[in-house]
């Protein structure tokens, strides 16, 4: 038996998984795995095509914040910011969700051998 399950992926995953270069990790654990084309590195590559070239126009000192924020998950409040500092966070953080926001998450197909063991978040069975 197939099954296909939908990967949940909220703006705040994306986010801290590509600031934390868990995509960057992926795509290089693959390119020695010998691994086809699937949904999860389509994905992956469309993240790093959307953001990269926003992320690459960051500052050095906001792209340092970003970094940490998503690593420790600390609140952007936590840093030491002005007004002016914290307008460009909330402005910067407007434009990453909008660019996220409409990826599409990866469908991962697995074997599994008694429908028991699917939860919830399956979609579809093949």
């Amino acid at each position: 038996m197939r099954d296909v399950l939908v990967v949940e992926t909220s703006n705040l995953d994306i986010l801290t998984d590509y600031f934390t270069g868990r995509y960057t990790a992926y795509l290089n654990y693959i390119q020695y795995a010998d691994e086809p084309v699937t949904d999860k590195k389509c994905f992956v590559l469309e993240v790093l095509s959307k953001l990269d070239p926003f992320v690459s126009n960051m500052e050095s000192k906001l792209l340092s914040i970003y970094v940490d924020k998503y690593r420790t998950h600390k609140p952007f409040t936590s840093y030491d910011n002005n007004l002016e500092q914290q307008a460009v966070i909330n402005s910067l953080n407007k434009k990453l969700n909008k660019l996220v926001k409409d990826i599409k998450s990866p469908q991962i197909c697995f074997k599994c051998e008694s429908t028991g063991l699917l939860s919830h978040n399956v979609i579809a069975t093949q």
